[in-house]
């Protein structure tokens, strides 16, 4: 598992570092101590998870943080400064830690990457998405559905235009609002976006949005959200 970790204090760096290997299986953690590095690692490199610091060497982490973002690992916020911590959650970060940093703060951020055991307390307002080697922000009220699309996912924004997500559909659900519904292996939808239940006879089942059209709906979330 190879996991970045952009921080310019040698100690902080080294803890995570550390505390990396030990909850992580196969951890292979490589650090940057400068925003340029970590840049460069990121455009040429593979990675399943960044750790961030978003104020490294006097320099302001958030641009870095949108191109992670909208990459396909997932990233968690190291920070002195709570505030700065609570707008990276609206860009879509996982969870952040802050300074100093503590085992069992490291532990659960691990657990909620790993499995998503916690629940979210934070609400995503943009979707980060490169487009044409730009970086854009979708804000979260615009998307119509997203449709998983193997190793990445089709977002669908409500006006009919379209992005491809280099995250899975997996890795978008730890960090959308928990009003975002899996309503079938291949799509998910924001809840207040449904108009109606479609019954079609034999087990099938489906979901009509707001804006008329009809997406499928597995007989499982069925009988679990729709039919108790």
């Amino acid at each position: 598992m190879k996991i970045l970790i952009v921080e310019d204090v040698t100690l902080v760096a080294e803890r995570i570092f550390d505390l990396s290997k030990q909850y992580f299986e196969r951890a292979e953690p490589q650090i940057c101590y400068t925003l340029s590095q970590a840049k460069q690692n990121i455009m040429e490199q593979t990675w399943d998870l960044l750790f961030l610091d978003l104020n490294v060497n006097g320099e302001n982490g958030f641009d870095l943080l949108k191109l992670a973002v909208a990459s396909s690992f997932q990233t968690i916020v190291i920070t002195a400064n709570p505030d700065k911590a609570a707008l990276a959650f609206d860009y879509g970060v996982l969870d952040f830690i802050t300074k100093p940093i503590i085992e069992k703060r490291f532990k659960l951020a691990v657990d909620r990457y790993l499995n998503d055991t916690y629940r979210r307390r934070e609400r995503l307002k943009y979707l980060s998405i490169k487009s044409k080697g730009q970086v854009r922000l979708l804000a979260i009220d615009e998307i119509n559905y997203i449709k998983a699309a193997g190793n990445y996912a089709e977002v669908f924004l409500a006006d009919n235009q379209n992005f491809l997500h280099d995250k899975s559909a997996d890795k978008l659900l730890k960090i959308l609002p928990d009003n975002f519904i899996r309503i079938h292996r291949s799509y998910i939808v924001p809840e207040n976006n449904i108009s109606k239940v479609i019954k079609h006879g034999g087990g099938k089942y489906g979901i009509e949005l707001i804006d008329g059209l009809e997406v499928p709906m597995s007989r499982e979330v069925y009988k679990q959200r729709f039919n108790p």
